[in-house]
């Protein structure tokens, strides 16, 4: 493998521990900076970071996870209605919106939530056409069909009511501040307009 290989592999194999790591809104205010690091970490001819250097970076990208998750109340509302977490989670709430299993994530909420409800009053039934289990099974399915069909219009809703365009762009004009922990700080809207209007 030549020296050229080895970088390509090296920045190859960086760039999916980043992934692996750290969450998306992290990697695209910080991901350049961190990925710079790494590189001049690097050994002649070495083909991926060292063992040390990728627990540091999974160490900081789950403290970074755990820092940034919104509390159980709030994340239970949002699994279960979408409902609107505070504003400054609402980036965890974009990364998690735009998610690739995002919708099957929070099917399997609801569902597990009201499942034990139907199969204890599926046990009470009289007139019991289905089993317990297969009711369950049923009601999986029918949940799933049912909410599929509006897969784009849940995340471009939750999207909004975290105030981010469908493309994931936020509404707020000013891009936020990552500080040094790697969490990104951001003015509220009001605090957007009044700095306008202290610029006029």
């Amino acid at each position: 493998m030549t020296s050229s290989d080895a970088a390509s592999a090296y920045e190859r194999r960086c760039r999916l521990l980043m992934r692996l790591a750290y969450p998306p809104r992290f990697r695209e205010f910080r991901g350049a900076e961190l990925l710079g690091t790494l590189m001049d970490l690097a050994e002649p001819g070495q083909s991926g970071p060292a063992l040390r250097d990728s627990l540091d970076v999974l160490r900081g990208g789950l403290m970074l996870r755990l820092r940034e998750h919104p509390p159980v109340g709030h994340w239970f509302l949002y699994r279960l209605m979408g409902s609107q977490v505070p504003w400054e989670y609402r980036w965890w709430a974009r990364d998690d919106t735009q998610g690739r299993f995002f919708f099957e994530r929070h099917v399997f909420f609801v569902v597990l939530f009201w499942s034990p409800y139907v199969v204890f009053l599926q046990s009470f039934m009289s007139n019991m056409v289905f089993t317990p289990f297969s009711a369950l099974l049923v009601f999986i399915g029918s949940t799933y069909l049912f909410l599929r069909p509006f897969k784009a219009i849940l995340r471009r809703s939750w999207l909004a009511r975290h105030e981010f365009n469908p493309d994931g762009t936020s509404y707020v004009p000013i891009p936020p501040e990552v500080h040094p922990d790697g969490r990104a700080h951001e003015p509220k809207p009001d605090d957007v307009q009044r700095i306008k209007r202290l610029g006029q």
